[in-house]
């Protein structure tokens, strides 16, 4: 099923596969980084990188947003997109700041469960974000209804981690346990900013229906 017609504005849809790309590449870079925690502090840098892209396609999103008269939607939807899709590639690189700044030696396995979870969720945002310019309904709830399910799985996820961290207490120093809570409530941001965009999606889809 698609939507009704909407003012064709084509760069705004380039912006936004750009955005979502950006995340994804920014998400992957993160699973890396804790898969394979070689030289953390170039890894952390490479997703310094990736932020500063995503900052870069916002602009652009912004600035094209405050020159153009007829939009695809309504402009107060523009203006969310861009800036959750960016919200979510900041997450992701200051969780990969922290692991620097703590100086981390390895990653325990909750946060490379979590990593895992925020790459799929990327790689479903952009592949979704696709079906944006055409605003293909069926595509486009396929994947706000996966996006939910990963976010209820990390979730899960969030507070197994909290809870095995609070069990370890007795045979860990405290820092142990403060920096690896930062870290994955850190992780859990991303996750949630993720469902932000996808809720946003559904929102600009429902106005359109």
């Amino acid at each position: 099923m698609k939507l009704r017609f909407l003012p064709r504005e084509e760069t705004f849809f380039d912006l936004f596969d750009a955005a979502a790309g950006n995340v994804a590449e920014a998400a992957a870079l993160l699973r890396d980084m804790v898969d394979d925690f070689v030289d953390p502090e170039m890894k952390a840098k490479r997703l310094f990188d990736q932020e500063h892209e995503g900052d870069r396609i916002t602009h652009a999103i912004l600035s094209r947003l405050a020159s153009t008269f007829v939009t695809p939607f309504d402009r107060e939807d523009i203006y969310d997109l861009a800036t959750k899709l960016d919200d979510v590639t900041d997450a992701v690189e200051e969780a990969a700041d922290m692991l620097v700044l703590h100086k981390v030696v390895e990653p325990i396995d909750a946060v490379r469960e979590q990593a895992r979870l925020i790459d799929e969720a990327s790689r479903e945002t952009a592949m979704g974000l696709r079906h944006l310019r055409k605003l293909a309904a069926e595509e486009l709830r396929a994947y706000w209804i996966r996006i939910n399910e990963l976010e209820n799985e990390g979730d899960r996820l969030y507070r197994r981690a909290r809870a095995e961290l609070y069990a370890f207490d007795a045979e860990h120093p405290a820092r142990y346990v403060l920096v690896w809570k930062d870290i994955v409530e850190q992780l859990e941001e991303a996750m949630d900013a993720l469902e932000h965009v996808a809720h946003t999606v559904e929102s600009i889809v429902l106005k359109h229906a």
